[in-house]
């Protein structure tokens, strides 16, 4: 089902990149068959989200920001989310509803990988208790 077109965009990804478009693709379909969802509709897409996230970024209208966790250990992790929730709860008693709400988008990718940590080590918790 692959085009020429799609075979070329392919062409610099690495081998982990591929497979996860490969899987992006596939989930898409899963959730909408009627969408007909290819490597070049992505790239579309792609460009045009970059396109507007660098316009974005220069005019000031929002605000970006990547924090690698890769290096971060589970207490770190554990550490780092507890003071989040702090601050998060703190932002909705003290500040607008707009501060808050920036305040979650800029930390929910933290959170998030808490949330998969504490499920992961759920099973091992309630065993012991």
């Amino acid at each position: 089902m692959s085009t020429e077109k799609d075979s070329m965009l392919r062409v610099r990804l690495t081998q982990r990149q591929s497979d996860e478009l490969d899987a992006i693709i596939d989930e898409l379909q899963a959730q909408m068959p009627e969408a007909s969802v290819t490597t070049s509709s992505i790239a579309r897409y792609a460009l045009e989200k970059y396109v507007n996230d660098h316009i974005a970024k220069r005019d000031g209208t929002k605000i970006f920001i990547e924090v690698s966790t890769a290096g971060a250990t589970d207490e770190d992790i554990k550490n780092l989310y507890d003071l989040i929730s702090k601050l998060f709860d703190e932002t909705k008693e003290n500040y607008s509803p707009t501060v808050h709400y920036m305040v979650g988008e800029i930390l929910e990718p933290v959170m998030m990988k808490m949330a998969r940590l504490m499920k992961l080590k759920k099973p091992e918790v309630k065993a012991s208790e």
